[in-house]
């Protein structure tokens, strides 16, 4: 989800197209996604011979309908399931837009805050995004089968692992993994490729950094990685966003045991050698900074 006002892009703008990772598996992504190190948020689909698997509704129903159009291009089966990696809302809000005998798969934390907050996530999606950004369209559309730890799936040809490896931004993240063809898509997780860090929406950053050492322990260099905005990634390029964390925490416990004013806090986590991602003065200076300061 996108904590700012200034926008860094506009959904009414956003177009996007098939990129083929292996033989009936795509990544949907907007067109920009290799001019920018922030761009709208991935989906994708794995075709086998009994059906198909979506991840990731997007925003709106119009994002949701061009997902489910490049499904029709490539294959006139059925859609059987659809998974999201989280509650965002540019996650799931397209959900309302596919076939209502597709099963939809959360995490069961994700499930309850769907089922919970939706009204309240889709009013500051509308504030946050705009009036004309479809979001107000949005129907509610929560899991009809949930996930704690993992679950298989047998497309035909395609087998589907689902699983939680912990924490990361959500208590529902989920990755999925294309098996056959060592795919994952990683939501959130794994918010775009570097110079991207990670976004410490609700803190617990040393539990994020567990999991992100968990996610590169199980993958393996050959891996390839759809995370949940951006260009594909390799296994190695997690590493960077370990090594953000590990500084960040690091730097945090100095500047709490040296007592800090919090205008020194600030400049002492300042790390500036991450300054080339885009969203580097939002996201570490007024989500990061704060949530590693603030008490756990």
């Amino acid at each position: 989800m996108h904590h700012q006002k200034n926008r860094p892009f506009e959904l009414a703008d956003v177009q996007m197209h098939p990129h083929r990772l292996a033989e009936g598996v795509y990544a949907v992504m907007a067109s920009d996604v290799d001019a920018t190190d922030h761009t709208a948020t991935n989906a994708g689909f794995a075709v086998g011979d009994s059906g198909v698997l979506v991840v990731e509704s997007l925003s709106n129903g119009r994002l949701a309908s061009q997902v489910i159009g490049e499904v029709r291009k490539a294959t006139p089966l059925p859609i059987r399931f659809l998974v999201n990696t989280s509650f965002h809302g540019d996650h799931c809000f397209g959900n309302f837009a596919f076939p209502a005998q597709t099963v939809i798969i959360h995490h069961e934390a994700t499930k309850r805050v769907i089922d919970e907050r939706f009204e309240q996530d889709r009013a500051f999606m509308i504030d946050l995004l705009g009036p004309n950004a479809g979001i107000e369209e949005a129907v509610a559309r929560s899991a009809d089968v949930t996930v704690t730890e993992s679950c298989s799936l047998d497309l035909g040809g395609k087998h589907v692992d689902i699983e939680h490896i912990g924490y990361a931004q959500t208590d529902g993240d989920l990755v999925v993994r294309i098996r056959e063809d060592n795919i994952f898509f990683v939501g959130n997780m794994l918010q775009a490729p570097p110079p991207a860090f990670p976004w410490l929406l609700e803190g617990r950053a040393d539990e994020a950094l567990v999991t992100y050492r968990r996610l590169h322990d199980i993958l393996d260099d050959d891996t390839l990685i759809v995370p949940g905005h951006g260009r594909t990634m390799r296994r190695a390029d997690i590493l960077h966003s370990i090594a953000y964390l590990e500084k960040l925490i690091s730097l945090a416990r100095d500047a709490q045991d040296s007592k800090l004013p919090p205008d020194q806090a600030r400049e002492a986590l300042a790390m500036k050698e991450y300054s080339d991602y885009s969203m580097y003065e939002f996201i570490h200076f007024q989500v990061n900074i704060p949530a590693v300061l603030s008490p756990q």
